[in-house]
């Protein structure tokens, strides 16, 4: 087994942070004689209303997506998003980041090989899965594209509901430019936006039957320099949150 990085020390790193969050233990996967212990980061108030759910560190070749939503959190002012409970998943491919790998320890897609539920084959997705909250209403995947330099993002979303992911795409072009292209794998593209049809399988297929109001994916460009990436992927997170905000509250038109 190659070893890229070190998951230890990002596990120390995100344990360490100073943030209004708490950083729990969820459970354990192990390859080849190794354990990893996947985390949850949350922030949960009892005068939230609303659930926010954030994924990320699916595949090990945008490991570059983790360090995004980190740098997010913290920065984040959670005193704008005090209607938000958050359940944030940094990685959840742990021996993918370490190894660089897109699949787990025994070669699975945690994105894609198997229904998200209790006894799902994949372990990382058993284990997510008893941690997930009963409902919400966005739940944020943050991978990356190492083909592009472009960012797009895909979204599903109730039909009553604007787009916040175009919304997102619109207010940070120049910070960090959208896919201009009008389609990717045949599938139109508007303004850096996918709408793609039904998710039928791992996570997003699970995600589709929680009733979630949106269901966002953004793809982070692997051909950029790394600050700009990290500051139009901060940006845009913040952008798709202050829209939620916006259209939960009934102001989005």
């Amino acid at each position: 087994m190659k070893k890229l990085r070190s998951y230890q020390q990002l596990l120390n790193e995100i344990i360490n942070l100073q943030i209004p969050f708490r950083v729990e233990i969820i459970g354990y996967v192990t390859y080849e004689t190794q354990i990893y212990p996947m985390l949850a980061i949350k922030h949960i108030s009892k005068l939230a209303k609303k659930n926010v759910v954030i994924l990320s560190g699916q595949h090990g070749d945008e490991h570059y997506a983790v360090h995004v939503l980190l740098k997010w959190i913290q920065q984040a002012k959670m005193e704008n998003f005090v209607d938000f409970n958050f359940h944030i998943f940094p990685v959840c491919n742990p021996f993918g980041y370490l190894t660089g790998s897109r699949g787990n320890g025994a070669k699975q897609d945690t994105n894609n090989d198997s229904d998200f539920c209790r006894d799902s084959k994949v372990p990382e997705l058993a284990v997510l899965y008893e941690n997930f909250p009963s409902n919400a209403d966005l739940i944020f995947d943050i991978h990356g594209d190492s083909r592009k330099k472009n960012v797009y993002m895909y979204e599903h979303k109730a039909e009553s509901l604007a787009s916040i992911a175009e919304k997102a795409m619109l207010d940070n072009d120049i910070l960090l430019p959208y896919l201009k292209q009008k389609t990717i794998d045949k599938i139109k593209v508007t303004n850096g936006v996918i709408i793609p049809p039904p998710y039928d399988v791992g996570i997003e297929g699970a995600i589709e039957k929680l009733g979630a109001n949106y269901t966002i994916t953004l793809e982070l460009p692997g051909v950029c320099e790394g600050q700009k990436r990290a500051a139009g992927g901060v940006a845009i997170i913040e952008s798709v949150l202050k829209y939620l905000k916006e259209t939960t509250n009934g102001t989005s038109k």
